[in-house]
Order: C-alpha cells, then structure tokens, then sequence
C-alpha cells in the first residue's frame, strides 16, 4: 500500500517544503504498514487488497530474480544451453504456474539485452520491499546460489553479483563472504547427496566436510562454542518460514530458502558432534 506514503509527502510538503515531504513520506510509510496487517485481518475487501499487494511483490522477486539471473549468465559473452536448462529447472523447482513461468522466460530473456537496467531495476525491487535488508540478503543468497550452480563463478559474473551487492546496499566484503558460504554449501550438499546414496542412507564425514560445515556457519574453528551457536541461531531465524512470510516473499523462493535452512542445520550437527556440544 503506498497512499499513506503520498498523502503523508504532499501533507508535509505544504507545510515545510521537501524536509516536511521526507518526514511525512515516513510517518505515511508505518501507516501503510500498519494498514496492511490490519487488513489482513478484516473482512474480504481488506483480505483482496493485502493479496494484491502482496501479488505485486511476488511477480516483483519472481521477475528480478530471472531477469538478473538472464543478466548474469550473459556477462560471459554468451548464453549456453546450460544456463537456459538451469532457468528452466528452477522454473520447475519453484513450481510456477503456466502465466508465471513465461513471465520468468521473458524476464530471463530481458535480462539478456545490453540495454537491461540493472541499477534501477535494483533500485525498484530494493523499493518494493522497503529496503528490507533481509529480504534483500535472501535474494543476493538465491542468485549466488544460482550463480555457483554449475560449481564455477567467472570473473564477468563476479562482477555483475558485485554490481547488485552495491545497488542493494551491500558492501564488496559481504558477498566476497556470502561466496565463501555459498560455495561451501554447494560442497557440503553434494558430498552428502553422494554419501547418502553410497552408504545405504548413512552419513560420513571427512575433513574437507568439516570446514565447509564451519564456512556455512561463517565461523571457523577458532571461535568458541557460544560464537558458533550464536551465528547458527541467527541464520535460521533468518531462514525461518514464518519470518519469511512475514516479509512479503513468494512461497515458492520460500521453499527454496528452506533447502538452505536445512544444510545449516546438517552443518551445526556436525560441527555440534566434532565439538561434543550438548
């Protein structure tokens, strides 16, 4: 909802010009907000204007997300069958419906072109959740995990990611980190894929296992045993589902962000086992 947020600028403009503009724009932002749950909760008008809001949102994430995932596979100077599969495959994976998934193909497909505007098509998304910064990580999460999906990251698709991070608020030291995390997940996913399917369903663990235990963490084995649960804790409430829906995002990208709540869960087992943690 954004006519509290308009009503509030113009109230405050008249008053005092552009700072009154800013301060009423805020006050009008919590009285959206506000509306929104209150909505939620009321009869079928307001259950029809929250939903379709909130549908808004959803094609929002679903679109930035292809589209940028398009502009990523074509910063390598060309776009093979692989990435188009992979599109197709997280199409399939988030379960889109027959209008949703060709509004992802044409956003993929946009995302393509020289002339796709990324910084303000970030600027926009970034907006439309409110400069939510969870919301915003979870996104920078879901498109370097499709980035690393083929278990390598070129130079040019870096530098998109560093793109978006900046656009997003995020520092170059914050994906560098999330890389890191990210690319131990995609290790640790596969090794337990491949030793759930050789042992008959049992676990083994090695060492290289253990460090990308602790990387998915992001904590090393130097920190305590409290630092560790502390960094475990705050990632799955980040993860958590109903947090998530409380933020406005798709229930399909929740799924996915649920996959990723799990691996950190194996991880802290066996990092909580090598450790003897109670």
């Amino acid at each position: 909802m954004i006519w509290g947020k308009v009503i509030g600028a113009l109230a405050g403009f008249a008053f005092m010009k552009w700072p009154g503009a800013i301060f009423g724009a805020l006050v009008g932002h919590w009285f959206d907000r506000g509306m929104a749950q209150d909505f939620s909760k009321r009869g079928a008008w307001g259950r029809f204007l929250y939903g379709a809001e909130k549908a808004v949102g959803d094609a929002n994430f679903i679109y930035t997300l292809f589209a940028v995932m398009g502009h990523v596979a074509k910063a390598k100077g060309r776009v093979t069958e692989r990435d188009i599969a992979q599109a197709q495959y997280l199409m399939q994976q988030l379960k889109l419906g027959t209008d949703a998934t060709k509004e992802a193909q044409d956003a993929f497909r946009e995302g393509k072109e020289p002339t796709f505007p990324l910084q303000q098509v970030m600027k926009d998304f970034s907006a439309s959740f409110y400069g939510n910064r969870d919301v915003l990580q979870l996104f920078m999460e879901q498109l370097i995990g499709l980035a690393l999906n083929d278990g390598v990251l070129e130079k040019a698709e870096h530098e998109v990611l560093v793109d978006v991070a900046k656009a997003l608020g995020f520092t170059r030291f914050q994906l560098d980190q999330w890389l890191m995390m990210e690319k131990a997940a995609f290790r640790f996913h596969q090794q337990r894929q491949r030793s759930h399917a050789g042992s008959g369903g049992r676990q083994s663990s090695t060492k290289s296992d253990l460090e990308d235990a602790y990387q998915i963490l992001g904590v090393t084995e130097k920190n305590s045993n409290a630092e560790i649960k502390k960094a475990y804790r705050k990632l799955m409430a980040r993860h958590h589902p109903d947090k998530l829906a409380s933020q406005g995002l798709p229930e399909e990208v929740m799924k996915q962000a649920q996959q990723k709540a799990r691996d950190i869960q194996a991880a802290y087992e066996q990092v909580k086992e090598h450790r003897n943690i109670r």
